[in-house]
Formats: structure tokens, sequence, C-alpha cells
């Protein structure tokens, strides 16, 4: 008897393009999966942040996606990963706002998180949001436990972590860096 493929509700709605997120001006925002094709609107969109937040970012100097770059991060691994992009509208309209992503780990239990905006989508909760659904997309597809790494200078993302119940610590081999991590089965109830 061959296996059935695993049920994931949520990255099936996404993948219809039936997910939007409203920040706290209350306008909605598709979310959907990244793809192939994206990859001009990720180097649009990472230029525009500012140096500060690329820094942030990448946690290191990076001025520019290389398209390379940007081909690979519009690839993640359909079985271990999820990244998901938010459009942009008006002025924006066909253009990333920002994104957020899971990479799982090997042992499938585990997966890193990251979320990126532009300036014009930060601050009005849309990361918040961003995340929490990824989240629960990393709960769908069995992963027990999330975590990303902050630098120790990112305020806001600090505040985001605490405001997602996230444990936050230093990390032990990098007193530059801030680890941020939750159990799923109880975060997530």
């Amino acid at each position: 008897m061959g296996q059935s493929a695993p049920i994931f509700p949520l990255r099936d709605q996404l993948n219809a393009r039936a997910v939007t997120i409203a920040g706290k001006d209350g306008h909605p925002h598709l979310v959907r999966p990244i793809n192939e094709a994206d990859a001009g609107r990720l180097m649009r969109c990472y230029d525009a942040m500012t140096e500060r937040g690329r820094w942030f970012r990448m946690l290191h100097h990076l001025p520019h996606l290389s398209e390379d770059m940007a081909q690979d991060f519009c690839k993640p691994d359909p079985e271990r990963d999820l990244c998901i992009v938010l459009e942009g509208d008006g002025t924006l309209k066909g253009e990333i706002l920002g994104g957020a992503r899971i990479t799982g780990a090997k042992d499938g239990r585990t997966a890193e998180y990251s979320v990126t905006l532009r300036p014009e989508a930060e601050g009005i909760g849309l990361a918040h949001k961003a995340l929490a659904l990824v989240f629960a997309a990393a709960k769908e597809m069995g992963y027990t436990q999330i975590w990303g790494a902050i630098h120790a200078e990112n305020g806001p993302m600090l505040q985001l972590a605490q405001s997602l119940d996230l444990y936050v610590r230093r990390d032990p081999h990098d007193a530059g860096l801030i680890v941020s991590e939750a159990d799923l089965q109880i975060a997530l109830k």
C-alpha cells in the first residue's frame, strides 16, 4: 500500500492565493508562497530596505542580492521549507512588500524562521501576522521547535519576538546575537 501525501490545509490555502493579512491600518495584503518568477521583485524589495535593515536581515554587510542568490531564495525546498511573500498594491502593485520564511532542519523537528519587510510596510503589524502564519504552517508540517537569530541591536525584532511569546536569550557563542525560540506544541494551542 502506498503512502498518502501529507495534508497541509494552510499551505494549500496559500498556494490557492486564498490568504490575506491586514496591518493595523486594516488594509488587506495577499499572502502567497514565493516562486521562481519573484527573483527580480525580491531583489527590488531587498534594495528598498535601509542599509541597517539589510545588515539585520543578513547579519553581515550585503549591499545587494545577486541574481543567483535571489533565485536560490525563490526556490525553497517544498518538503522542508516555506517562504511566503506579501504582495504590494497601489504604487507598489506587483512588488513584494516583504515576507516570512521557515527553513526546516534535516531532523524534521526544528525550523529556523526569518522575516523581512520593506520600510513602507514596517510598523503596522504585518511582520507579526506573517510570522504567526509561518509558525502555524511549521506546526502543520510537523515541526515542534522554531528558532531565529536576532542581532542584539535590532530592537524592533526583539520586541516582535517577545510579542510572539518567543523565549529570548543571548547566544552563548556570539555576544552580538540573541536567539529566540519556541516550542510549537505549546506556543500555538
